[in-house]
């Protein structure tokens, strides 16, 4: 269909238009009917009324996935495939009507020539029975007498007898072909005027199919640029974390650094108030529940490196600390608050997307002890815990579920 004739479409539908033309290779696709066999061509209507329920039931139920699928997934790549088999069910529908359309013309063409032919018979009956009533008029009521009457023998009087009865048979037989034929020209004008009804609802049909079409194809667009607009952010979201990860792991370096200095000069080494005991005894630092877990995670294409957990609680829920320790650091970020527990022997504990800290640096606390208040984003409220173990190079990242008590 030409843009022309369907105002407000923009080249934004070319991929409407190029599943148009795929549904209308379909529709000629389609096996050519012999058009003097109407039954043929109604039982084929009949079939294509069964796959366009199907098909619609198919849409349907793929409509429903998608609302059960909004709100739900975290890749709108599922979303982007289930518009995806809407649109091809749709073109599929687009197939049938247009089948129907080639089918309806067809049945349309097959009933006007039918009800010409009749007209054109009717139209000659008629003249033969008009041109019987005026011979009839003109001969008056007692010409069939007279007929009679003027016989010479009995045998012409049998014969002019069976004239005039075979002459009557005529007579009657052509009113009721005439009468037949009127019924029948009326009977055909109905189921044509039917028919032709029917050609401009599937035609209508067509139509709204078509934007129905235009619709899904603007809704995979708009996924597909939320698709990209996700995939940028989650880019700039997986760099920001990078880049605060490894500054976490460099200020941890650093006062690792500074605390074995500090201890060599002084010729004493530290005890860590972090033992094996405590393995599976440590109390969490907030109640809450574990929003990420240690270890890259996946979010459609893009891996996140995570090297602690996420804690969801409400925001401004006071945060402790999970062992007693010395406030090593104090860290202001864009993502809120950081502070980190030097517990000694290397091993550090660290509390980020604080909405403030409570302690300051070099102070000690005590296990449980508030040291900040759940900040994070405004619509998930969180933090993120850390532990780090000594390693070879130096402290290290592990899983700190395996330190924490195990919830029910």
């Amino acid at each position: 269909m030409p843009s022309s004739s369907r105002p407000g479409i923009t080249a934004r539908t070319g991929g409407v238009r190029a599943v148009v033309a795929v549904a209308a290779c379909l529709s000629f696709a389609m096996p050519v009917l012999a058009q003097s066999d109407p039954d043929a061509l109604r039982r084929e209507l009949d079939r294509s009324q069964g796959r366009l329920a199907q098909i619609r039931g198919e849409r349907q139920r793929l409509q429903t996935e998608l609302d059960g699928l909004a709100g739900q997934v975290h890749n709108v790549s599922e979303e982007i495939q289930n518009i995806e088999r809407q649109i091809a069910a749709s073109a599929s529908l687009m197939a049938e009507l247009d089948l129907q359309l080639g089918t309806l013309t067809d049945q349309v063409t097959i009933m006007t020539r039918d009800m010409l032919l009749t007209r054109d018979e009717l139209t000659a009956r008629q003249a033969t029975l008009h041109q019987r009533l005026r011979d009839i008029y003109k001969r008056g009521p007692l010409r069939t007498v007279q007929v009679l009457l003027s016989s010479r023998s009995f045998s012409d009087l049998l014969n002019r007898y069976k004239y005039l009865h075979d002459v009557a048979m005529f007579d009657r037989m052509l009113v009721s072909e005439v009468e037949d034929l009127e019924t029948a020209l009326v009977d055909q004008r109905e189921a044509l005027a039917d028919e032709t009804d029917r050609m401009a609802r599937v035609r209508v049909e067509k139509l709204h199919e078509f934007d129905e079409l235009e619709r899904l194809e603007q809704q995979r667009q708009r996924r597909l640029r939320s698709y990209e607009n996700r995939q940028v952010q989650a880019r700039s979201t997986l760099a920001q974390l990078a880049t605060e990860e490894e500054q976490l792991r460099a200020v941890v370096a650093q006062l690792e650094t500074r605390r074995r200095e500090t201890e060599a000069a002084a010729g004493v080494a530290s005890v860590s108030t972090l033992t094996t005991s405590d393995v599976g005894n440590l109390a969490w630092p907030v109640d809450g529940r574990i929003l990420w877990r240690f270890g890259p995670q996946r979010d459609g294409n893009t891996t996140i490196p995570r090297e602690g957990i996420g804690i969801g609680a409400q925001r401004g829920t006071p945060v402790g600390a999970v062992e007693a320790g010395t406030v090593a650091s104090v860290v202001a970020r864009t993502s809120g608050q950081t502070v980190i527990l030097d517990h000694g022997a290397g091993f550090y504990s660290s509390y980020q997307k604080l909405q403030s800290a409570t302690v300051i640096e070099g102070q000690t606390v005590e296990r449980g002890q508030m040291i900040g208040r759940v900040g994070g984003e405004m619509s998930n409220p969180h933090i993120e815990f850390q532990i780090y173990e000594p390693g070879a190079t130096g402290p290290r990242a592990v899983d700190p579920v395996r330190w924490l008590r195990s919830r029910p």
